[in-house]
């Protein structure tokens, strides 16, 4: 089941309607305007998706069967379980950072496999199961930005280095598992196609009689949850019951909010410690950068620099490119609409990383944990920070990038008819 019947697509990045061409297994639709991936038909994507995806699901049942990490110091050690992680955050008394890490490990993962696993095995009756499926459909697209295993993963490693050189650290068989599950889940979301999807759960979208140039242009709308093209009077895509809009309401104004309410957190973040580490009854706090110099210090120069990145410059980098594309959304800069595209994108991508540090602490707390004699604890910057990650985030959801090709001078000419270019 690869075929995907449907005629005309409008691409959520820069408004531009498409004819969709026929295409063959294995290919890719690209928008010809700004060349976002439209569409991505795999081979045999049926049964990939369901053997990767029962594979991951297992792969997440050993990780949680047996024992994922060991630590040693001294003679006396522990080891620990993924469940360990949070149960050790629960036990301390932090609820918030406990369900953030049951979130990212657990819920949304679960949530996101069993929809896709789901939806495949629903195709096989394709005349019963109708509103299951558009249930699941939506879960996937939802679920999928905060997807954060692989981050949870390069975060345990960068504990691991931080702990070498005071303790003994041994990978247990969970661990290896945990690898696997991370590799599995990555690799089903590359094989899922949000309008592939919904052609196969709602069918094709309603087709038009269109020119070349943007939805808003010739008075349709492009639903940006499914890729549908729609009557500009619509209010509510047909295919996939979603709210639709020509451009999101108020989107410069929630996007500006967010990133104010991100920098003002972002100051608590590096001013309060982010752990707090108790040796022999002496406890000594860490900052974001105090953990930055200590690793210097260690000599782990590429994880120092990986946690400055990650936690210092990525938090910032997104605010202010956020809120310059904001002001390029009034005020266009003679910068090829391309390349702020660009920008947005990379934005877009590395947000999630900055998670790095509040993994690193989790990981530490539920590792070390040796009654009186060593013991790590949350400090009371990972809130703030946390907030700040989930923040950005939001504000990069919440922008529209097709503001910034309305304001694009070069768009500003006459339609033609599909595949004849206006001079």
């Amino acid at each position: 089941m690869t075929m995907f019947y449907e005629t005309v697509t409008t691409c959520e990045a820069c408004d531009f309607v498409h004819r969709v061409p026929p295409l063959q297994k294995g290919e890719r639709f690209r928008c010809t305007h700004c060349g976002h991936v439209l569409l991505s038909l795999h081979n045999r994507v049926s049964a990939r998706i369901l053997s990767v995806g029962l594979s991951a699901l297992l792969m997440l049942i050993l990780s949680l069967s047996f024992s994922f990490l060991g630590f040693s110091v001294n003679g006396i050690g522990r080891t620990v379980t993924l469940f360990n992680t949070l149960s050790v955050l629960l036990s301390q008394g932090y609820l918030i950072l406990g369900a953030i890490i049951s979130l990212a490990l657990f819920v949304f993962p679960m949530v996101y496999l069993l929809s896709v696993l789901t939806l495949v095995w629903s195709f096989r009756r394709p005349n019963q199961y109708h509103s299951l499926r558009r249930y699941c459909v939506r879960w996937l697209i939802v679920v999928q930005p905060w997807l954060m295993v692989d981050v949870f993963l390069v975060g345990v490693l960068v504990a691991l280095v931080k702990m070498s050189s005071m303790a003994d650290i041994s990978f247990e068989l969970s661990f290896w598992a945990f690898c696997g599950y991370v590799l599995l889940l990555l690799k089903t979301v590359t094989l899922v196609d949000k309008r592939w999807f919904w052609n196969q759960v709602a069918g094709p979208s309603p087709d038009h009689q269109i020119v070349m140039g943007t939805a808003k242009q010739q008075g349709l709308i492009g639903c940006h949850f499914c890729g549908a093209t729609l009557l500009g009077s619509a209010h509510h895509c047909d295919r996939c019951g979603h709210s639709v809009h020509s451009r999101r309401p108020k989107s410069v104004v929630t996007t500006i909010a967010l990133l104010i309410a991100a920098l003002i957190m972002y100051i608590p973040a590096n001013v309060f410690p982010i752990m707090e580490t108790t040796f022999l009854g002496s406890s000594e706090p860490s900052t974001i950068l105090g953990g930055v110099f200590l690793l210097w210090s260690l000599e782990s120069y590429p994880v120092a620099l990986i946690i400055l990145f990650a936690s210092v410059v990525i938090p910032l980098a997104k605010v202010f490119s956020l809120s310059w594309l904001c002001w390029q959304s009034y005020y266009p800069s003679k910068r090829l609409t391309s390349q702020k595209m660009t920008l947005y994108r990379i934005t877009e991508l590395v947000g999630r990383w900055s998670m790095i540090d509040v993994f690193v602490v989790a990981i530490l707390t539920s590792l070390v944990q040796i009654g009186h004699f060593m013991a790590i604890l949350p400090g009371p910057a990972v809130l703030s920070f946390t907030a700040v990650i989930v923040l950005t985030m939001l504000a990069a959801m919440s922008f529209d990038p097709r503001l910034l090709w309305d304001k694009d001078e070069s768009r500003r000419l006459p339609l033609s008819p599909l595949g004849e270019p206006s001079e």
